[in-house]
């Protein structure tokens, strides 16, 4: 099969490599699309994934084959990553199973991974197959929302329009937001920010985003400010911007040290949270797929690109360029 391989930092090729074997309760995914992660894009960047590594962990796909003791599933069903295994079986048609996990033993950006049984959900048959690729993410916005503990009165700032803030917008302005700020140095992100409700965007390379939005909202700062960027300088700038008592919520996954400058905004006594998508719940999960059914969040106008995998090394290398970038979301169809 053909896969996209870590050779070193920043540059993968992409290999003819065997089929995994399933191996006992795994079942073998032809994988139809692997979104592209921001945490793939630095692990690529930084040299985190090691060599001859596949990343990709936002799929969907069907089952090619099943390891014989596999009964709850059959060939050819549609499925997703799940990540609670062992979790109650939420409602709205998501069954994870109750069995012990193995160790991914690679990611995604391929043709075929073999999987636990434990770690795949059905989807929905009212979800497409791109919003599959999508739930993921969706379910690491929805959580950071949650976090956030937003009221109607709350102004809100974005550091970061990339796809989970995007998402993130559609539902804080959806929660009632009074106002919405959003930094983002990337034009095509930054007008999707606009179309999806932000009040007012700012290139924070040509702009002081912490002034303007201070002076916006009546000199106090917003409530809630999502850290969505990892850039060195965003945490900070997220201390500096918040109001008094505010919270913080910093989604972004630093991979180098950052400079953090306390003496400029300790006596706001912030509150700062951090987290992944590793830290959402069974009903994170629940939330987000009764969004999609519902159409409350959309996620399918945040997918700019498709491409085939002979595509990735390029693309990665365009994601990571913020003057150059045109893209929004990114799946790649193995």
């Amino acid at each position: 099969m053909k896969a996209a391989v870590i050779k070193k930092k920043g540059y993968m090729a992409v290999e003819d490599i065997p089929i995994p074997a399933v191996g006992p309760k795994q079942v073998l995914i032809k994988v139809k699309y692997c979104g592209i992660c921001g945490t793939d894009l630095h692990n690529f960047a930084f040299g985190i994934s090691a060599p001859d590594s596949i990343m990709g962990h936002e799929w969907v796909g069907f089952i090619a084959e099943l390891c014989r003791d596999v009964k709850d599933f059959s060939e050819g069903e549609r499925v997703m990553l799940y990540k609670h295994p062992g979790s109650p079986t939420p409602p709205l048609r998501i069954y994870p199973r109750p069995v012990p996990s193995s160790p991914r033993r690679s990611g995604t950006y391929a043709e075929y991974i073999a999987v636990s049984q434990s770690r795949i959900i059905r989807v929905p048959d009212e979800l497409s197959d791109k919003q599959a690729a999508t739930l993921e993410p969706l379910v690491a916005a929805i959580h950071a929302v949650r976090l956030g503990n937003m009221k109607t009165s709350n102004d809100v700032a974005f550091l970061g329009a990339g796809p989970i803030g995007l998402m993130m917008i559609q539902r804080v302005k959806q929660a009632g937001a009074r106002s919405i700020y959003v930094s983002e140095p990337v034009k095509v992100r930054a007008a999707k920010a606009s179309e999806l409700g932000a009040d007012q965007v700012f290139n924070p390379f040509e702009e002081d985003v912490v002034t303007e939005i201070i002076k916006l909202t009546n000199g106090k700062g917003p409530d809630i400010v999502y850290e969505c960027a990892a850039a060195k300088n965003t945490l900070n700038q997220a201390c500096q911007l918040v109001k008094r008592n505010g919270r913080i919520i910093c989604l972004a996954v630093y991979q180098e040290p950052i400079t953090l400058t306390p003496l400029d905004w300790y006596q706001m006594q912030p509150e700062i949270k951090f987290t992944t998508n590793g830290d959402s719940t069974p009903l994170d999960w629940e939330i987000s797929v009764e969004a999609m059914l519902k159409g409350l969040i959309d996620v399918e106008t945040i997918i700019s690109t498709i491409i085939p995998l002979n595509k990735i090394q390029e693309t990665f290398q365009t994601l990571l360029d913020p003057l150059n970038n045109k893209m929004l979301r990114v799946l790649v169809e193995p």
